[in-house]
C-alpha cells in the first residue's frame, strides 16, 4: 500500500493532514464533531477553549480538509467531511493508545 503513496504531492498532503490531527485540541474537536454538526460556540465551549482559538484550530482543520462549514447569518457550523476520519482516530487510539 505505501508504495502507492510515493508521489511527492500526494505525501505532502497526506502528512499535512496527519499532522493537524497530531494536535490534542484538533483531535478532541474531530471526536466531539463525531456526533454531529456543531456551532463554533458549542465547539469551544465542550473543548474549554476560547472561542477566537477553538476558530484557528477549526481553520486548520478545514484547510486540510477534515470538517466542512456552514455559516447562517450569525452562526458557523461545523461537521466531519467524512465519517471515515472517525474510523482513522480510532485506529490510531488502539495502535497508539
Amino acid at each position: 500500500m505505501c508504495k502507492d503513496l510515493l508521489k511527492a504531492d500526494e505525501v505532502t498532503r497526506l502528512a499535512r493532514a496527519l499532522h493537524a490531527l497530531a494536535h490534542p485540541l484538533r483531535y478532541r474537536m474531530l471526536c466531539l464533531l463525531g456526533a454531529g454538526e456543531m456551532n463554533l460556540q458549542h465547539i469551544a465551549n465542550a473543548v474549554h477553549t476560547s472561542h477566537s482559538n477553538a476558530a484557528q484550530h477549526l481553520q486548520l482543520l478545514e484547510k486540510q480538509q477534515l470538517v466542512r462549514i456552514r455559516r447562517t447569518a450569525s452562526r458557523i457550523y461545523y461537521r466531519l467531511s467524512d465519517q471515515r476520519t472517525l474510523r482513522l482516530l480510532a485506529v490510531c487510539r488502539h495502535i497508539l493508545g
